[in-house]
């Protein structure tokens, strides 16, 4: 375990960092060296002011043991997201969006609980996998490109997290027939099913587009040859 002297204190590094530890830390810029003494006294649970002294260089050796612990990973039993909800994955999807320094509590009540956050950061990753492997599967349906580097169209603003769960939320209403009463049960279907009945869906619509669209230019073809 690591330690250092403060004003002839004796201070501990954890060993670990629980997800609370985690979240309260991730809130600050590390690369801003003027946060460096917020930081160090949120780990080590000490007045950040009794750390404005502390010379620049020792913070900087500090804050390189802090990122060693926020970084670490460790294997922890989780949720099967091949059996999520269509439901759980919006939440999921939204908690990403919101940023994992906010929702990361949240997303371990479908991920599975834990109180490190290096198991929790382990269950994250590989939902971002599996979202990842879910909007390749499903890029026709969500008006996606094939390759993920142009997913972000430069000539759009990015999509604030507001404007992310009005997109679900129309979207569960669509298929709720905007029937209040209907929504939950429409939550609670499994994923793979649902994206499969919106990938129908959209096909569906793009032919009857497609046929009234050729019907108009045939009745259009018809009137300029009279």
């Amino acid at each position: 375990m690591f330690e250092i002297k403060i004003d002839n204190k004796t201070q501990k590094f954890p060993n670990r960092l629980t997800v609370d530890q985690w979240m309260k830390l991730a809130k600050w810029d590390i690369k801003e060296d003027h946060n460096w003494p917020r930081l160090i006294g949120e780990l080590l649970n000490i007045d950040w002011r009794d750390l404005t002294e502390v010379p620049k260089g020792q913070q900087e050796l500090l804050i390189g043991f802090l990122v060693s612990l926020m970084n670490q990973r460790r294997e922890s039993k989780m949720f099967d997201l091949s059996q999520s909800t269509f439901g759980q994955w919006v939440d999921l999807d939204i908690w990403t969006a919101e940023g994992f320094d906010k929702s990361l509590n949240k997303a371990l009540t479908i991920l599975g609980p834990t109180e490190w956050a290096d198991e929790a950061l382990w269950k994250v990753e590989k939902w971002i996998d599996y979202r990842t492997y879910i909007y390749r599967q499903y890029a026709e349906l969500f008006g996606l490109s094939e390759d993920e580097d142009e997913w972000e169209d430069e000539d759009q603003a990015p999509r604030s997290h507001q404007d992310i769960i009005a997109s679900w939320y129309q979207i569960i209403c669509s298929l709720a027939s905007e029937n209040l009463l209907w929504i939950d049960s429409i939550t609670e279907q499994p994923l793979l099913a649902t994206l499969n009945f919106m990938a129908h869906q959209k096909r569906k619509q793009i032919a009857e587009n497609f046929a009234k669209l050729k019907q108009q230019r045939e009745y259009e073809l018809q009137r300029t040859r009279r």
